[in-house]
């Protein structure tokens, strides 16, 4: 007699939508949790960017993440005037 209980499901079927466990469950660039993406650099010759850079390398030393991510964030978003 063969199990048809929903643990001898095959993983890789699909459901009714058309996805499968593993495309549902696939990582997109847009779901990369900040604390994971490349931190920006500072532009040349840009005294903003270097001062959250400035910021940003005193807050890692004293573990203060979150201040890290502000000037990541900031930094991603000031490029007006950068070319």
């Amino acid at each position: 007699m063969a199990d048809t209980g929903p643990l001898a499901r095959d993983s890789h079927s699909s459901d009714a939508d058309g996805m499968d466990e593993l495309t549902r469950n696939r990582t997109t660039p847009s779901d990369v949790p900040p604390h994971l993406e490349r931190e920006p650099t500072p532009v040349e010759g840009c005294a903003g960017c270097a001062e959250l850079a400035n910021v940003r390398v005193r807050a890692r030393a004293v573990g203060d993440m979150t201040t890290v991510t502000d000037c990541n964030v900031l930094m991603k978003r000031h490029p007006e005037g950068h070319q």
